[in-house]
């Protein structure tokens, strides 16, 4: 059915239809000519009449207009022309005025749409499920949106749907809303750091030692290696009593510092090995709830066909942030190993960040910037993907936010949330910034190399108890009201 024609100039990026009907943001047409058939992306609509513009200034006229339904009237719409279904690509020809236009078939939507891996929901206007192409997690995925719009939703269908597959998905939980979720095949991991498995360098700067303090950094690296060794001997050997073991941690690493001062030549270090283990005792303060020599390493936590989370919730964000970054480092390092070496972690992760401007700040330096950049940049070619959410882009490093090529962005209001989010994206244009405003909660745009052409989609909700909804405030007060008339009533009894 026709629904418009081209009017006007074109080119072979955009062209102008008159319509013959009312038609809805984000829909995808069709236009055929010059032996082209190109699907085209509804992006603005606008609606007038020629006899009542912006300088009609009696009222009386327009009401003789009315009462006799005389007005003429138009509805414009502004295409976006995207891809050529004969050649593959952006079309070369644009159309000329006079082109007929209709809406595309499910048919023709599904050959571009639903070729994927997964499906994450249906293109907005039609029941054509738009597929994903997992491979394509490998260049990383930005998730962004204003609170409430959908985010969480997102991931919880993205994470199941991998499960599914037999894919790995592992979910740094900021807020504790998938930890206790009804997420199939659910893997909850303790947040846990163990000193074992730290680089020596890692541990110092843990433990703040400043870059421009080599003498506390080298007496640090040797005891703290010493250590390690000394600990694993005795595993290896039963000479060890894993229930001390965590506190025993910060005397044997002093003792083995003092061990080193013995040494004529250390003697002369000891102010510097005093710093060392006052940054030590502090360590061990600010880190006490999650420091454990006994737990497992992560990635021999990490399992396939699940959603494996990390609730870290409790933590303050400097353990957080501890916790992000060891739990990346290794698992970039294991992947590293198995595919040099053939030993470490034999299938890839997709490591999903919460709260990302949190860790990825723009300003503040963290420790999960550096790997999460490192990620950013060499992930993909050792099976490694990451997946950033945010509700404030504009707080995200720059770097890594350019380097998620896939991005899924729900609905974003603040002008320059989205200013930033376009100077940060090669592949998204500003027309299609433009309509983030007028999403609906759970409707996005797709782009990237997840999805062949750019997609509007409404995101197929999570189906379970999934935490991060607003809460049913009035429900609550009626709930505690009742209570404590029950209470009240309870102890006149009483």
């Amino acid at each position: 059915m026709i629904v418009g024609y081209i009017i006007g100039t074109a080119t072979t990026q955009e062209a102008t239809m008159l319509a013959k009907e009312p038609v809805r943001l984000g829909r995808y047409v069709i236009l055929e000519y010059d032996n082209l058939k190109v699907l085209g992306l509804i992006t603005a609509v606008t609606r007038g009449s020629p006899l009542i513009n912006d300088s009609m200034d009696d009222v009386e006229i327009l009401d003789d207009m009315t009462f006799v339904n005389q007005i003429p009237r138009y509805i414009k719409s502004e295409i976006k022309l995207v891809f050529d279904f004969n050649s593959g690509s952006q079309p070369d020809i644009p159309p000329i005025a006079g082109t007929p236009v209709r809406f595309a078939e499910d048919d023709e939507l599904k050959k571009l749409f639903s070729d994927g891996d997964i499906s994450i929901g249906k293109l907005i206007g039609t029941k054509v499920p738009v597929k994903i192409k997992i491979n394509s997690l490998a260049r990383h995925l930005a998730i962004l949106a204003a609170t409430g719009s959908g985010k969480s939703n997102t991931v919880a269908v993205i994470s199941q749907r991998i499960s599914n597959i037999g894919g790995s998905v592992l979910i740094f939980d900021y807020h504790g809303e998938y930890y206790n979720s009804d997420i199939q095949f659910l893997n909850p991991i303790d947040p846990k750091l163990n000193p074992r498995y730290l680089a020596a360098r890692e541990f110092s700067t843990l433990l703040e030692i400043p870059r421009n303090a080599p003498i506390q950094y080298r007496i640090l690296r040797r005891a703290f290696t010493e250590y390690q060794k000394e600990i694993e001997e005795k595993i290896n050997s039963g000479e060890i009593d894993m229930s001390q073991l965590n506190d025993s941690f910060i005397d044997d690493i002093e003792r083995i510092i003092n061990d080193i001062l013995k040494d004529d030549q250390q003697k002369k270090a000891k102010d510097s090995a005093d710093e060392v283990k006052n940054k030590l005792e502090e360590f061990a303060e600010r880190y006490a709830g999650i420091i454990d020599l006994t737990a497992p390493d992560i990635t021999l936590q990490i399992k396939t066909r699940r959603v494996n989370v990390v609730d870290i919730s409790h933590l303050d964000e400097d353990a957080m942030d501890a916790i992000v970054s060891h739990y990346l480092r290794k698992i970039l390092e294991c992947r590293k190993n198995y595919k040099r070496k053939g030993k470490g972690l034999s299938f890839p992760v997709i490591s999903v960040i919460e709260e990302a401007h949190v860790f990825l700040s723009k300003i503040d330096n963290t420790l999960t910037k550096i790997w999460a950049g490192k990620i950013a940049r060499e992930g993909r070619k050792f099976g490694v993907g990451l997946i950033i959410v945010s509700q404030r882009p504009k707080g995200l490093d720059e770097n890594i936010l350019s380097q998620m090529t896939n991005k899924i962005i729900l609905k974003i209001v603040e002008p320059n949330d989205k200013k930033y989010i376009l100077d940060a994206s090669d592949n998204l244009s500003e027309d299609l910034v433009n309509q983030l405003s007028a999403l609906d909660t759970g409707e996005a745009i797709i782009i990237g190399n997840l999805v062949k052409i750019p997609a509007f989609v409404k995101i197929d909700r999570f189906e379970g108890r999934l935490g991060g909804a607003d809460p049913d405030m009035i429900g609550e007060w009626q709930k505690a009201e009742e209570e404590d008339k029950l209470n009240s009533t309870a102890a006149d009894f009483g």
